[in-house]
């Protein structure tokens, strides 16, 4: 009778364990869109500890800076992204000039400029993340810093 008893017990706990195991993994989701602004969502998935947050464009802050020897190819690229929905700063100069075009992006922003890359006709392979040592002065509060290279320029 204890025996049996005691075996019912660890079944139970056995058991016990394994559902809340498999309900701490569990992934959820929660969408919130802001009333009157329908291209304005944000989006947060929790799982295992880790929040994600999708913005739309118009809350991505993209500078971009000539690094290239033609004149106003800053100005136009930033026009481009401006009429696309991008939430972009004033064109500027990069310090230095760059042999090819290319996209920063600061943490958690990679998707974004990955996106900007494609609309801009560039690989995916010129996507990496910002640094200080980025070219462009006051680089460092932007989502997205794209230096636009002699390929963007022709």
């Amino acid at each position: 009778m204890v025996t049996a008893l005691f075996l019912l017990v660890v079944g139970y706990l056995l058991h016990a364990g394994t559902s809340s195991s498999s309900t701490r993994s569990a992934a959820t989701s929660t969408t919130v869109t802001t009333p009157g602004s329908p291209s304005t969502s944000t989006t947060a998935s929790k799982a295992k500890g880790q929040t994600t947050t999708t913005l739309s464009k118009s809350q991505i802050k993209v500078q971009v800076a000539n690094g290239s020897t033609t004149a106003g190819v800053a100005s136009a690229i930033t026009s481009t992204l401006q009429a696309q929905g991008w939430d972009t700063l004033p064109a500027v100069n990069a310090t230095s000039q760059v042999t090819a075009s290319e996209v920063f992006y600061a943490p958690d922003r990679k998707s974004y400029a990955l996106e900007i890359a494609s609309q801009l006709h560039l690989k995916s392979s010129v996507v990496v993340p910002l640094t200080a040592s980025v070219p462009v002065p006051g680089a460092a509060g932007d989502d997205v810093v794209v230096i636009v290279g002699p390929d963007l320029a022709s």
